[in-house]
């Protein structure tokens, strides 16, 4: 079992002493249907990660049968020097996942929340992962063993949950060394010069370094430029890829329908209106809101959907792939339902139904 799956538990509790933190302040941190989309959407990349761990991992063992040293895990010095080296290579990751539109769309389904909050921490595109393990290719050369290197980016990535919160204020000396949840508002924030800024994990200092660093001062506008305005996780996951293929079909050169793919988010092929930037400060959030009973349902069966979910993490790594496409058929299937139940779509309780009856089979071929 890695990191994140074992912080799990301490996830949620979390998530319940800031949802306390917030009525105690007398303020709305949590929104139903966008945590319902945050964690539908962390859940299909951890889903991701255990279906696809062949290809994935694979690049990195391949590289690590040919590394230049051998590095042994009961080394202290190791473990920082990995620890920091990943944090490092974490930041050109994230620094290019905000410049280049594939990995962008791959990226931004964790910026679409229009609220900042610890379920916001484990929303993620489903298909990042594709991305961003190939900037951590060289800790293979370098010789870090790949159960090393895996527990170290769960390190990283568990770090990174505390900072997303607005309940915490700036942190005094630990701001010039620490990313903290300051610095890291600034990062969701899609207004004016906040906007592409603090990529660091769990360090600060490269964002200082390398010129990307903008302190937190006015209240950031959380989302990304263009809302997605959908509660449904298929939709928020999609839509970034969708943007790109518009705007790859509207280009009227041959070659700009290849760079468009390339090029920052909002560079526009020539011939085309230049890309909208401005954000007004006080832009309405997305909030459709669902019948009571719709919100009931989907309550229900989030939690209902994540615990299968767990349960096939513990153990889909060892079941058959036929087995693990199915389940990945089903999860699908859920984050295209209860997103549509949220948003009222017709379609939306067909779909549930036949989900519904195909669950005891999907779960039975678990046991």
């Amino acid at each position: 079992m890695d990191v994140i799956t074992l912080s799990i538990p301490g996830f949620f509790v979390l998530m319940g002493l800031e949802w306390l933190g917030g009525r105690v302040k007398k303020r709305r941190v949590y929104r139903g249907p966008d945590v319902l989309a945050d964690l539908l959407l962390g859940s299909a990349q951890t889903l991701f990660g255990v279906v696809a761990a062949g290809v994935l991992l694979g690049g990195y063992l391949l590289l690590y049968e040919r590394r230049f040293f051998d590095v042994s895990p009961s080394s202290g010095l190791a473990w920082v020097v990995l620890l920091v080296g990943l944090d490092f290579l974490y930041y050109w990751f994230h620094r290019a996942s905000h410049r280049m539109n594939l990995a962008w769309a791959a990226h931004a389904p964790h910026h679409q929340s229009e609220d900042y909050n610890f379920a916001v921490a484990l929303r993620q595109g489903p298909v990042q992962p594709l991305v961003s393990r190939v900037f951590y290719l060289p800790l293979a050369l370098l010789g870090f063993p790949p159960a090393m290197f895996v527990t170290a980016l769960g390190i990283n990535t568990v770090y990174q949950f505390w900072i997303h919160t607005e309940l915490v204020g700036k942190l005094g000396p630990l701001e010039w060394v620490l990313n903290t949840p300051s610095h890291h508002r600034v990062h969701h924030g899609c207004n004016g010069r906040y906007l592409d800024r603090n990529h660091g994990g769990i360090l600060i200092i490269w964002d200082r370094l390398f010129g990307t660093f903008e302190p937190e001062a006015d209240q950031p506008v959380y989302g990304t430029v263009k809302p997605v305005a959908s509660w449904n996780p298929l939709v928020c996951a999609w839509a970034p890829f969708r943007d790109i293929l518009d705007t790859a079909a509207r280009a009227p050169r041959f070659l700009d329908k290849i760079l468009v793919w390339i090029m920052p988010p909002e560079w526009r092929p020539r011939g085309m209106a230049p890309a909208d930037l401005a954000v007004a400060p006080d832009r309405p959030k997305y909030d459709v809101r669902p019948t009571r009973g719709a919100g009931i349902y989907a309550a229900v069966m989030l939690v209902f959907t994540l615990v299968a979910t767990v349960y096939f993490l513990l153990k889909g790594a060892t079941a058959p792939i036929g087995t693990q496409l199915v389940f990945s058929a089903w999860f699908v299937a859920a984050l295209g339902g209860l997103g549509g139940v949220l948003e009222g779509r017709a379609w939306a309780k067909p779909l549930e139904a036949a989900r519904i009856v195909a669950t005891p089979f999907v779960l039975g071929m678990l046991l």
